[in-house]
């Protein structure tokens, strides 16, 4: 049966009429009790037939729906009906003229029980057609074998029945003196009132319109026996016949559900029969269209045959012309392929012999800065470093950018220490800032790994390119650079890098623009600061491969802030550099720190209070001497003071004279830290009592090592000369000076990676070419070998296959470094691949060879050798 979701309206509108019909036949009862009006026995043949006519009906509908939508209900339902219309058929005629005498009951009597005998069957069924539903769903299944049963069953009482009333007599079904006249009549409104109720419960009939009518119909009959046939008196008087019009009313509530019913099945069979015959009418217009195209392609079949045929003849004609012109092409492929080869040798040529001088003249012009000169002699050689240093910038970062564009750099993992690189890289930044009068800060978090494994040369790049782009860009104020941990997952590390400034900042329009190849903030930038553009895009594309993102917050007048992260693993191994301090010799040790830059202040006692110290910090000259004093006066005066030399209002100088004067005071240790030192501060520590003098950024190896070495000093009473960069460098284990084999054919370079060598305390000796290096060898041994790669008679690719062809068959390997100025792409690979341990490109960059020079002083130390160390500078 159909339904849907009920309409509220409808459901309040539909128990008001289920509660109408009894009340109207209540209200209908008294005057009908009153009225004397009496039919006769043609009118009640003509109401009965009626009502057989309609139950018939009814019946044959119900059936229709039933083998229409195979519903097991309507089964049933249908039986029912045409049961109840044989029934009133069979009391229509026997209760008749022509049977009056023929049959054993009295008319009196029969009328009542052959008519009671419709509605105790119509009743009972209408009670079975519930049984068919299990909740929602029919209970029997709608086959043969159901139907089989139900007709069975229905026409077998049927048989009993008119057999009953034909052949018995029946006895009076009126009792005057009863309340209840008639009590046979009970019967069967109780079943339809059972029905009803069932029905009721059911709930379908709020959105099925058919059981609303069957419900509706079960409430009249239930009425109208309970009110009218139940007390009617005699036989054909008011009630008797109102008894009879309710049951034609029941019947026809039913035929109206029915109609209903039947009409929604086919008002749906229709739309479907409409649907499938427009879905024909689409499949025989696509059949046609389709015949239609299949014809169209046949032809155009056909055609196409005729114009590949006549094409094929055409071909055949132009074929030997393309066969000569792929000729042509593949002769002019050979003649750009040795153009470019020509083309790549020329930039690696020029790359080298720009290189090759390059080198010469940077290297020189820091040995001589390094000497007494005039103003005016210092102040050319360092315009003279500058240029160098800023034509090196341009061909670097064009040599780089190619390589990245071509996708020719590799990423390296090795394990370093993280704030030792960052602090080395920073303090190679430190003159630069300082001639601006800029502080330069370097904080590391402290869940940040000291040992991490990545590639640092690649990190190095992208800090300085932003922290060289940050001082640039910075009249005054500070650079800062800090790092601490974003996310981690088990040993890897999403690294945060922070640098900071506060310089003119960018405008936010341009915060994309800068990461482009080739561009800058705006076009007065490359007049005001010089510079290629391609900075920024080199690092974002480093960034990207060491699997971070790069970005940018800035507004212009208020400084700007670079942010990238990169991954990293923690690696469990421990790097020493240089000579570590006992922890003991630290602990509890009071240091005041005066320093004007509170980044500063908050970087020097996050380092001692891990070392155990007790730090306090003051930002001024002044406030030092009032907590020198208030220590002095409450008997725990501080044992170490570390104080910046420029400072407002007080300079670092000034507070130590002031220190010095008042003898309650002058116990302390003094060390000085500086942005850039200049001619005559040395003099002037060791005329002040001051223990060190130690540059910014200051690396932590480094502070903890000069620390160590004046405490330690005055633990011991003893004197120290003052502690520089350069002693502490200076003061070195034997077994990390090294024997150097140099092979180098240029007199300008020989000189100048001699002078960088023993300067770093090293023992060198030359070679002028890879021939004379092979004879070096077989003399003695070396800890490395620095090899230059274009040199006459033997070059060095073939002197570090010579190299590796001696040690086959042995456990030996020669440690072999090439030092070129070859540096285009795929240089490094093929050093690599002809056997060399490393790569140092031209011109020599004292980091990049300090860091080559400590890899190689660490093995020393873990396998030292027995053999005399080589006189230094012998040339052979």
């Amino acid at each position: 049966m159909e339904s849907s979701q009920p309409d509220p309206l409808q459901v309040r509108r539909r128990i008001l009429a289920y509660a109408l019909v009894p009340v109207v036949l209540l209200l209908a009862d008294l005057p009908l009790h009153r009225t004397a009006w009496r039919g006769n026995a043609e009118l009640h043949t003509v109401i009965e037939s009626v009502a057989t006519e309609m139950a018939l009906i009814a019946g044959a509908m119900a059936l229709v729906r039933y083998y229409t939508k195979k519903s097991s209900a309507f089964l049933i339902l249908g039986s029912a009906y045409l049961g109840a219309g044989l029934f009133d058929c069979y009391h229509t005629i026997i209760t008749s003229s022509l049977f009056v005498g023929r049959v054993p009951t009295t008319l009196s009597s029969l009328v009542p029980w052959s008519g009671i005998a419709s509605r105790v069957f119509l009743s009972l069924m209408m009670c079975a057609s519930l049984l068919a539903w299990k909740g929602g769903n029919l209970r029997l299944k709608a086959d043969r074998k159901t139907e089989v049963i139900v007709y069975l069953l229905a026409g077998t009482w049927i048989g009993i029945g008119f057999l009953c009333f034909g052949l018995i007599r029946l006895p009076s079904t009126y009792y005057p003196d009863f309340l209840i006249h008639r009590p046979t009549e009970l019967a069967p409104g109780l079943f339809f009132g059972l029905a009803a109720a069932g029905y009721l419960r059911k709930g379908t009939w709020k959105s099925d319109d058919f059981e609303h009518w069957l419900v509706l119909s079960l409430v009249l009959v239930t009425s109208g026996h309970l009110i009218y046939t139940c007390f009617y008196r005699n036989l054909y008087d008011a009630l008797f016949f109102a008894a009879h019009l309710m049951k034609i009313a029941g019947y026809l509530f039913g035929l109206v559900g029915l109609f209903i019913s039947m009409h929604s099945i086919f008002k749906s069979e229709v739309k479907n029969a409409t649907n499938l015959l427009q879905s024909n009418l689409s499949l025989a217009a696509e059949i046609s269209e389709r015949e239609r195209i299949e014809e169209e392609l046949r032809r155009a079949r056909d055609e196409l045959e005729a114009r590949v045929r006549a094409r094929t003849a055409d071909l055949a004609d132009v074929n030997q012309t393309l066969q000569a012109e792929i000729a042509e092409r593949r002769r002019a492929e050979c003649v750009a392929q040795a153009a470019s080869q020509a083309k790549s040798e020329f930039l690696a040529n020029m790359s080298h012999e720009i290189r090759t001088p390059l080198n010469g003249i940077i290297g020189m012009t820091d040995l001589a800065l390094d000497t007494d000169l005039s103003s005016d002699q210092r102040e050319y050689l360092e315009t003279v470093k500058l240029s160098a240093d800023t034509l090196l910038t341009v061909i670097n970062d064009i040599l780089d950018f190619s390589k990245i564009e071509a996708g020719k750099i590799d990423l390296e993992a090795t394990d370093f220490d993280l704030r030792d690189s960052l602090e080395g890289t920073m303090k190679t930044l430190g003159l630069k800032a300082d001639e601006k009068g800029l502080e330069l800060l370097c904080e590391v978090a402290s869940d940040v790994p000291e040992v991490v494994r990545g590639d640092s040369t690649r990190l190095r790049q992208i800090v300085i390119n932003l922290a060289s782009n940050a001082i640039k860009f910075t009249p005054e104020g500070e650079v800062a650079l800090k790092v601490h941990v974003e996310a981690q997952d088990g040993l890897s590390r999403l690294l945060h890098f922070t640098v900071s400034d506060t310089g003119v900042g960018i405008a936010s329009e341009k915060h994309k623009l800068i990461f482009d190849p080739f561009s800058q903030a705006d076009s007065s930038t490359t007049r005001n600061y010089g510079g290629t553009g391609l900075g920024l895009t080199i690092s974002a594309r480093l960034v990207a491969m060491m699997g971070g993102t790069i970005w940018v917050e800035s507004e212009v007048g208020r400084g700007t802030q670079f942010h990238f992260t990169v991954r990293m693993e923690s690696s469990e191994k421990a790097i020493q550099i240089g000579t570590i301090a006992p922890p003991e010799l630290l602990q509890g040790v009071k240091v005041l720190v005066v320093d004007d830059n509170q980044t500063n202040r908050r970087i020097l006692e996050g380092m001692l209070k891990r070392w155990e110290m007790r730090a306090t910090s003051v930002e001024g000259g002044e406030e030092a001497l009032m907590q020198l004093a208030m220590a002095r006066d409450a008997g725990d005066a501080y044992s170490l003071i570390l104080t910046d030399m420029h400072m407002p209002k007080m300079d670092g100088f000034t507070l130590i004279e002031r220190i010095r004067q008042k003898p309650e005071l002058s116990a302390a240790t003094i060390m000085m830290l500086t942005s850039a030192g200049h001619q005559g501060d040395s003099a002037r520590c060791e005329e002040l009592g001051v223990s060190a003098y130690l540059l910014k950024p200051i690396r932590q190896s480094e502070l903890r090592e000069a620390i160590a070495r004046v405490l330690g000093a005055r633990e011991h009473q003893g004197a120290i000369p003052l502690i520089t960069r350069y002693s502490l460098q200076d003061a070195r284990d034997p077994a990390t000076v090294l024997r150097l084999l140099l092979v180098e054919d240029n007199q300008v370079n020989k000189m100048l990676a001699v002078r960088l060598l023993e300067k770093r305390g090293h023992r060198v000796v030359v070679a002028g070419n890879g021939r004379e290096a092979l004879a070096a060898l077989e003399k003695e041994n070396f800890d490395l070998v620095l090899m230059d790669v274009q040199m006459p008679e033997m070059d060095g690719f073939e002197a570090a296959a010579a190299i590796r062809r001696a040690e086959r068959g042995t456990a030996n390997h020669q440690p072999v470094v090439a030092m070129t100025a070859h540096a285009m792409k795929g240089d490094r690979e093929r050093c690599l691949a002809a056997g060399m341990d490393g790569y140092l490109s031209k011109p020599i960059r004292p980091q990049e060879l300090d860091k080559v020079l400590d890899r190689y002083v660490a093995m020393r130390r873990r396998t030292p050798h027995s053999h005399e160390i080589a006189e230094p500078s012998k040339t052979l």
